[in-house]
């Protein structure tokens, strides 16, 4: 089977292929795959797979094993391992061709080439963030696809009235009371004015208890703000002469996207949050932006930031689908086989204890 592969010095053909795409996004450009390969998230590698005038376009971070210490025999016995993950974000293969049918069938080939490219490169296992606006999940069935929670959005293709008539009383209520008391300005700050944004977001994160991972360092910020350039808006909600709220929307063609947020604990009473994404709703309509993608909540469909968000939309829910397929179960099992740790995570050897303890005996 035929196929391409592209890495970070290739990016003019990232972008020859994805302006041809029907539907795209952000997470799928080399920039926003090379900020996570910057994080030391992996390779970004692009996978094309091409029939005629007809792709598949498939990018994604492929890691190393070598690092993993219990991996040392296996690795020794079958030479360097790796697997594949979509970055934090969404996903996943998208293509050029409209037609079903031929969608399908393209799909079909491009996971038997995809398939031999695996095997060729010793890679072990495949995970897979779909993208819960595009629904590449029911494209890709060469991957176990399962429901991991819901993610709102708002259709900024409605009239106002109409999306206002979406939002739960609840949040109609504390928008007037916040427009009446004129409690906040908005405030449209360059991207790389990261002072206050980084304040506030380690605070939330603190008063998340959040994984590490999640406390990124600052050169992850500004690497946003140096690959992703024009495709970010930083706003910040202002209180009296206070900053008590900051936030990243990044934005790529039709859809814009509630990224990373800061906020100070003391102001929420206020509803700082409902106002932000309130008066974002306006903004992005303005600027010709179909939906807002809010995102989930952090551990399903049960939590209060996912509540917040349905907020703005009552009928707003879309499914959010993973995708994890182990393409060499033999070596998987070797790998695993007497890990000290139990459950669901997958890929096992990765479970975040195994990652501790792998951290302290290479000090």
């Amino acid at each position: 089977m035929v196929y391409k592969t592209f890495d970070l010095c290739e990016k003019e053909n990232w972008h020859k292929y994805l302006d041809q795409s029907i539907r795209k996004d952000i997470y799928f450009t080399p920039e926003y795959l090379e900020v996570y390969e910057r994080n030391g998230d992996g390779k970004a590698q692009l996978f094309i797979y091409e029939d005629g005038q007809d792709f598949v376009y498939y990018p994604f971070l492929l890691r190393g094993l070598n690092d993993l210490k219990f991996a040392e025999d296996v690795k020794r016995k079958y030479g360097d391992l790796y697997d594949i993950t979509t970055p934090y974000g969404y996903g996943g293969p998208i293509t050029n061709t409209k037609d079903e049918i031929r969608k399908q069938q393209l799909f079909r080939q491009f996971e038997a080439s995809f398939r031999s490219y695996c095997y060729q490169k010793n890679i072990i296992t495949e995970f897979v963030r779909f993208h819960p606006l595009i629904r590449n999940d029911q494209d890709y069935k060469d991957i176990e696809s399962t429901l991991n929670r819901h993610t709102v959005y708002v259709d900024l293709s409605l009239d106002l009235e109409d999306i206002w008539a979406n939002y739960d009383n609840k949040n109609r209520n504390r928008l007037r009371k916040a427009k009446t008391n004129e409690y906040f300005s908005m405030v449209h700050r360059s991207p790389s004015e990261l002072e206050n944004f980084m304040n506030l977001y380690y605070k939330t994160m603190d008063k998340k208890n959040a994984y590490e991972y999640y406390y990124f360092q600052r050169s992850f910020f500004e690497n946003n703000v140096e690959l992703l350039q024009n495709h970010l808006e930083l706003i910040e909600v202002v209180m009296g002469d206070k900053v008590i709220m900051s936030c990243f929307f990044m934005h790529y063609g039709e859809f814009i996207h509630y990224q990373l947020l800061g906020s100070d604990e003391e102001y929420l009473k206020y509803a700082p949050n409902n106002f932000l994404i309130h008066y974002v709703v306006e903004w992005a309509k303005s600027k010709g932006k179909k939906i807002l993608h809010l995102g989930g909540g952090y551990a399903g469909d049960s939590d209060t930031l996912y509540r917040f968000k349905k907020r703005f939309n009552k009928y707003g829910d879309l499914p959010f689908y993973i995708g994890k397929r182990i393409r060499n179960e033999e070596i998987y099992h070797e790998l695993i086989k007497n890990l000290p740790v139990a459950g669901d995570y997958f890929p096992m050897y990765r479970h975040p204890d195994l990652a501790l303890q792998n951290l302290l005996s290479n000090q």
